[in-house]
Formats: structure tokens, sequence, C-alpha cells
């Protein structure tokens, strides 16, 4: 960025030429001189000058939105410079899904660290075409999830299957449905908690099919609470008649926590592996991927 644009930002967030000058280390003068020239280069006048500071002008805002962004656009790439580095010295960025976590991931990634130490490591959660999308964007190496149907094939991903989980359906204690013969209709009355759903901003990774199953999944009627964290759905679902689909394989751990697996299950199943954008990764991702194999 040029120096007349970074010194014309300070001056727009400290409010003052004095101030401004005291930060950027220069003089008041050199810095009012150069914000007249830059005005002048523009042919606008960028701030209303007050005998307190100064104040943007409307073309001063639409100025300072736009070095705004090109300063926001540099810090990204800073990060990403510096993110770089980090991972070719070792440093894995892994997004998971919360059940997997605490089904088998958080074993997997304490032995993991016991062998490579020296290896920095980020963890994201979330779900899967979230996660999808940061793998595609290269802002993670790797994602534990379910396996995704109808992506778009101009997206190359690898997907490794590690096993196959059926959906159950959990509810409070004490839950209406617990004490009837159930069916399809009368889940339907009751509200459903959907835990970490997908949002229509990562659906641009779906094929047309893609798209149109995740249309008509959002066409479902009746009350729906949708939460971005599996504590947050607990909560809310011992505290309501609400029904939340989930993996049966966190059935123990709900049952500590005092939620109960409706004894009619769901008829849905997928596969849950692990996704990654190449074959080709780094020699402590395979291990990693190997002590996931494992598990």
């Amino acid at each position: 960025m040029d120096k007349s644009s970074r010194y014309f930002y300070e001056v727009a967030r400290q409010g003052s030429i004095k101030g401004a000058s005291e930060k950027l280390f220069i003089s008041q003068p050199t810095l009012t001189t150069a914000i007249k020239k830059l005005e002048e280069n523009l042919d606008v006048i960028l701030f209303h000058r007050k005998s307190k500071g100064v104040e943007l002008t409307s073309s001063g805002w639409l100025y300072y939105r736009y070095v705004q962004d090109l300063f926001e656009k540099h810090s990204q790439m800073m990060h990403q410079l510096t993110d770089m580095k980090a991972r070719s010295q070792g440093k894995i960025k892994l997004g998971i899904g919360e059940a997997w976590w605490e089904c088998f991931a958080s074993e997997v990634i304490k032995q993991f660290v016991e062998q490579h130490p020296n290896n920095s490591m980020y963890i994201e959660f979330g779900n899967g075409l979230s996660m999808l999308n940061q793998l595609l964007n290269g802002d993670i190496d790797l994602f534990i999830g379910h396996e995704i149907e109808n992506i778009d094939p101009r997206h190359r991903v690898l997907f490794m299957p590690l096993f196959i989980e059926q959906e159950a359906w959990f509810v409070r204690e004490g839950h209406p449905l617990l004490s009837n013969d159930l069916t399809s209709n009368e889940l339907d009355n009751y509200p459903l908690i959907k835990v970490t759903p997908d949002h229509i901003r990562h659906t641009k990774i779906l094929n047309d099919e893609g798209m149109e199953a995740f249309n008509l999944k959002q066409q479902k009627t009746g009350v729906v609470y949708e939460l971005n964290s599996l504590k947050a759905s607990i909560d809310m679902l011992k505290t309501s008649d609400a029904i939340m689909p989930y993996t049966d394989q966190v059935k123990e751990k709900m049952a500590e926590l005092g939620i109960v697996t409706l004894p009619q299950g769901s008829e849905k199943s997928g596969s849950v592996g692990i996704y990654t954008k190449t074959e080709q990764v780094s020699e402590s991702i395979q291990y990693l991927v190997s002590l996931l194999k494992g598990k």
C-alpha cells in the first residue's frame, strides 16, 4: 500500500492530524502536506477540518472503505504466508464434527501429539459442507465427517471411509413419545433440533442435484431449532419436547447426560471418513490418517 493511503487511514482512525502523526512518528506539517496532496490527486475533499480534529466527508468515507479493504486483504495475505510457513514446518489444520471428536478423535489427537510433540495443530469444529469449503479454500488440511453426496466434480477431493453409522432420535427423559408407539406422523408434531445445520452459503460446492436436495430439506414445516453447538442443542433438548436426530455413536454419552434414545431408530445411515484435498499429503498428516484409520 502506498504511503499516502497509510497516512490517510491513520488520520481517519485517529480523527486528528496530531494523533495520527504521533502514531506514524512523523511531523504534523509533513502529514498535513501528504493529505492535501492526496486530495489534489483524487480531486476530492476527504476531511472536514474542525477546531478539534477532522471528520471524513462522504468522499472520505468512500475512500476509507476502499483503503480499509486493502488493509484487510494485506493482513489476510500476511496471515496466509505465515500459515504456509507453519504448515511447511509440520503444523496440521484439522476440521471435525463435534460427535466424532467425542467418539474417537480426541484420543487419536492425544496419541498423535505424544508422538509429534513439535507439531503445531489447529482444530476447527463444524459441519460437513462448511468443512469441505474450508478444505477447498486451503484453510484446513483434512476433515472428519460424513461422506457428502453430489459434490460438483470440479472440486477434486479424496474421501477415505472409516465406518458406517446410523442416525438415532434423542429426546429428554419423560418425553411423551417414550410412552407411545412411535409413528412418523407423531414425530412431525414435535419441534426438531438441527445440530450445526448446513448453510446456503456453503452449497456452492454441490451440483444441481445436491442443491435441489438441500432446498427440499429446508421446506420442512413446523418448529425447527437450529444451533451451532452440540452442548447448546442438548440444553435445548432437556428443556423442551424437541426431537434431535444425531448419530447413534453417542448414545452412551447422551445417556450419561440424561438424554434418551427413542426405541424406534431412524432409517438414515451414512459413511463417516476423512476428506483431504489430494492424495499427496505430508508425512505427519499421513501418520494422523493412519491413527484415525486404526482407531
